[in-house]
């Protein structure tokens, strides 16, 4: 069993036990990089054994040993505590206590190791351009303060990571390893406070250096101030749904635990993707993750909408995949990231739909908050992605976005399924590139009207008009080309022939969150997407389990991704299919009652109800993960009727309560700028009425 905490860009993982033991992935990153790759504690030459531990908050754990049988100590003699934050590096409280009978003495023995290795060379699965960096044999540290201190120290070139340890109390120490001889009498305690202390600069290095040898703060106690600041800016759900209530206080805790520093502005933080291996900033991730949790808290967006602005593209860089008013896929820090020269890998942009994702967010962000402002920065931002669009996005001139990847390296697919296998014929056949994702044109649909309404408001109403135009033409085009009158439902693609790609699959779903969809057809999809083939009771699959390629264990052919189906019943619901969406809200309750801490993870598996009683966790899911925990947010929006896409008025659209709940009532809620208090309640007729009061 691991145990993993975080804060901000750190995050721990660690054994049972507490320990780091080497070739394995665990360790202390800081910025993608791998700043402690071993940390053992051993009692007179033995591993303690292990009891309890568990994380206490999502920076904090604690993990509770004793001895076992050594050659003067009788097993379960010592209680060993260990206390563990991380903030911009980790503290260590080590208590050790004799509850036995009689004095002991025992050495305890600490070990250290630092790698300084990047997160994808750990993990082995390098994702972008250029070879791993494989680091010349593993640094030595040197011994100071009287042994009280350990220093790693690796640099290559204008490149320095460095590693302080610094304990409270002087051991006997040779590199790499400390050891204290202890005697203590019954009920005598023990108590050692390790420091670890990173550095990426000189002036770091400089600063930790110096630093008082005496006991800091812990590293979580000025954050844990800003995790409460942000969550008493959420609105608060009342509910009689005790699983509805419990997930959204989690959630909320989590989008809180999630966050990192924007970088853009003092203050402001995006979400990351995942714990723990995507605690980093994504394009798509973040943007869709910032939609769910629009009217909730705007902020998201904001700095997701300015961060993500900065880092546009503005060359064209194949390697990469960077071309310019490109919404980048992900950006990572550490040593992949310091030498582009070297290695051309980050920010990388191999992604379809981030840019017309990031349109949409910047359209509604506005409709939510009647943000000018924000729209007038960013106004060349979007300008540049719009242009993205209609030329680089467009690689035949057909209208249509497509993608190719450029080279050997990045990912083949660049949509949100983005596994190899991703994109499949009904008869389970590969599709090749390019691929002209049915998704994607709906969100370049919706960002163009989107962002019609934006220029409208901003006083150019020629460009408004030309967006609209060319959205009407798009809707017209693709309800032409992508719809499978045989299946009754859209093709998921079309392939490098241009041939539809016929498989039943989850994506026709967001074509009803971005309106293309004709009526007509959208009513065939919301029954095809509610289908046994589509729907496992607990969510809507990604493929159905008839098709050539389905597989209920796979990660996007056949399992169920609960920010899928947020989107797709927030589509339901916006053309009008209530009975439809209270059933993919249902499904994803009853799910969510089955999980630990009620968190919806990243995934679970294609299993129907009759298949298996309880949804089954897909093996690697993260949890948290950004896009699961603002399924409820979305959810929640989609029950009080909220359209977020509606050019008219976000509160046109129809409220709907699933089974088993009878109120939801929310505060504070952004709306047409505005903040609002909204109630829906199932009267005793069994009605659905909505209050709003400002």
């Amino acid at each position: 069993m691991s145990v993993t905490i975080h804060e901000d860009s750190t995050f721990l993982i660690t054994n049972e036990l507490g320990d780091i033991p080497e070739g394995a992935a665990l360790g202390l990153y800081v910025e993608d990089t791998r700043f402690l790759s071993r940390y053992l504690l051993f009692l007179d030459g033995a591993p303690p054994v292990a009891l309890s531990a568990r994380s206490i908050a999502h920076c904090a754990a604690e993990y509770l040993v004793t001895n076992p049988d050594l050659a003067s100590i009788p097993g379960n003699t010592l209680g060993i505590i260990r206390r563990r934050s991380v903030g911009l590096g980790m503290q260590d409280e080590l208590e050790v206590t004799n509850y036995g009978d009689t004095r002991v003495q025992f050495t305890l023995d600490l070990y250290f190791g630092a790698d300084f290795a990047h997160i994808f060379d750990v993990k082995r699965q390098p994702q972008v351009a250029g070879p791993a960096i494989q680091l010349e044999g593993r640094p030595l540290p040197t011994v100071e303060d009287d042994g009280r201190v350990q220093r790693f120290h690796w640099e290559r070139g204008r490149l320095r990571r460095e590693l302080l340890i610094r304990l409270s109390a002087r051991p006997e120490a040779e590199p790499g390893r400390c050891r204290f001889s202890l005697d203590l009498a019954p009920r005598e305690r023990w108590n050692l406070t390790i420091q670890f202390l990173v550095s990426t600069s000189p002036r770091q290095a400089k600063a930790a250096a110096s630093a008082a040898p005496a006991p800091v703060p812990e590293p979580h106690e000025s954050p844990a101030r800003r995790r409460a600041r942000l969550a008493l800016r959420t609105p608060v759900l009342r509910t009689d749904s005790y699983v509805l209530s419990r997930a959204y206080r989690q959630s909320v805790r989590d989008y809180v635990a999630l966050r990192l520093s924007a970088r853009t502005e003092e203050g402001e933080y995006v979400i990351a993707a995942g714990i723990p291996w995507y605690l980093a900033l994504f394009g798509r991730d973040s943007i869709i993750a910032a939609y769910q949790v629009l009217s909730f808290d705007p902020n998201v967006a904001r700095a997701a909408l300015r961060t993500l602005g900065r880092l546009q593209g503005r060359k064209h860089e194949p390697e990469r995949g960077e071309e310019p008013g490109k919404i980048l896929h992900e950006h990572r820090f550490g040593i992949l990231a310091g030498t582009q020269r070297e290695i051309p890998g980050f920010p990388y942009y191999g992604s379809i739909d981030a840019t017309p994702l990031y349109l949409m967010l910047l359209a509604a962000y506005v409709r939510c908050t009647r943000d000018l402002e924000l729209a007038r920065e960013l106004q060349d931002v979007a300008s540049r992605a719009l242009d993205w669009l209609a030329h680089w996005g467009d690689r035949d001139g057909d209208g249509y976005i497509e993608y190719l990847r450029a080279g050997e390296v990045g990912l083949e697919n660049q949509g949100w399924k983005d596994s190899w296998d991703a994109v499949r014929f009904r008869d389970g056949s590969i599709a090749r590139a390019p691929i002209t994702l049915c998704e994607v044109q709906g969100y370049a649909y919706a960002a163009r009207l989107g962002m019609a309404g934006v220029f409208e408001a901003l006083g150019d109403g020629e460009r408004a008009a030309r967006l609209r135009e060319a959205a009407a033409a798009l809707k017209e085009r693709f309800n032409r080309d992508f719809w499978l009158e045989d299946r009754g439902f859209y093709a998921q693609a079309l392939d490098r022939d241009k041939r539809p790609v016929d498989s039943l699959t989850s994506n026709p779903g967001h074509l009803l969150w971005t309106g293309i969809a004709e009526p007509d057809k959208a009513r065939l999809v919301a029954e095809r997407l509610l289908s046994p083939e589509m729907f496992s009771g607990w969510g809507v699959r990604t493929m159905g389990s008839e098709e050539g390629g389905y597989n209920p264990l796979s990660y996007h052919n056949g399992s169920v991704w609960p920010h899928d189906n947020s989107l797709i019943a927030f589509g339901l619901a916006r053309y009008g299919f209530l009975e439809e969406a209270r059933r993919v809200v249902a499904g994803q309750l009853d799910a969510l009652g089955h999980f630990p801490d009620y968190r919806l993870p990243e995934l679970f598996t294609g299993y129907s109800r009759s298949e298996a009683p309880f949804p089954v966790l897909y093996p690697a899911a993260c949890r948290p993960q950004a896009w699961a925990s603002g399924a409820i947010f979305l959810l929640i929006t989609a029950m009080l009727g909220l359209d977020l896409e509606s050019p008219h008025d976000v509160l046109e659209g129809k409220p709907f309560l699933p089974r088993g709940i009878r109120r939801i009532a929310l505060d504070r809620l952004w709306l047409s700028g505005r903040q609002l208090a909204i109630e829906v309640v199932r009267t005793e007729s069994g009605e659905i009425s909505r209050r709003i009061e400002v």
